[in-house]
């Protein structure tokens, strides 16, 4: 436990408390969650959390919170403050966790699997193999495509998935767009290139070749 002690204090004389206060929080909110599912090798082509939206009613309960602490809190009779106190700090509380729980449910795409990490207290992970993906249905409800979101559901062969519907991320086509680009190029239907054009057609009449859209690049692991 000294020596824990030690190198703790040893980070902090050469990063600086406020570098290491940065990354507690990255790691608090998930970034290191990701890191710790990664083997060795693995590339990861993009890391899509939820959309601003999903944090609308935690804030909101936040708000409400806030509002009942500054108003109802300082007028609350003095036999029942202990009891408003708590009625405040447990809206806050679970406002904060709510947020910190959006904020650390992260969905990954990597150039051999997607899966998914989330979870405050009890963490919980779920992943696929992108080849064994089968289909893949967007949905964008109009008051999602207002911000630029949507959901993914992720089928396969199995009738029970751990990982099947992503909710509420942004550019969910993309997304779509991605596993399915880097699942045909690890079936073999699409060159090795980084710009995912397919094998050469030049024994295929031009009249015969199908149009394709123009390619939309994964976004790197920020």
């Amino acid at each position: 436990m000294i020596d824990a002690f030690l190198r703790w204090l040893d980070r902090i004389a050469e990063d600086g408390p406020l570098r290491m206060f940065f990354r507690w929080i990255t790691a608090m909110f998930g970034r290191r969650m990701v890191a710790r599912k990664l083997i060795a090798g693995e590339e990861v082509l993009s890391v899509a959390l939820h959309s601003w939206i999903a944090y609308v009613v935690p804030v909101l309960i936040g708000i409400v919170g806030l509002i009942l602490g500054i108003v109802w809190l300082p007028r609350a009779p003095v036999s029942t403050a202990w009891f408003s106190i708590a009625v405040v700090v447990g809206i806050l509380g679970y406002s904060f966790y709510k947020i910190v729980d959006v904020a650390r449910d992260r969905f990954v795409i990597t150039d051999s699997r997607v899966f998914r990490v989330w979870g405050v207290f009890s963490l919980k992970e779920a992943e696929m193999e992108i080849v064994r993906v089968l289909d893949i249905t967007v949905d964008r409800p109009w008051y999602l495509r207002l911000v630029g979101s949507g959901n993914l559901v992720l089928e396969n062969a199995a009738q029970e998935q751990g990982l099947r519907e992503i909710k509420l991320i942004p550019r969910a086509s993309e997304r779509a767009i991605a596993i399915h680009r880097r699942r045909r190029r690890m079936m073999g239907l699409l060159g090795d290139d980084e710009s995912g054009t397919e094998p050469s057609e030049s024994s295929v009449p031009r009249s015969q070749h199908p149009r394709r859209p123009r390619p939309v690049s994964a976004r790197r692991y920020r």
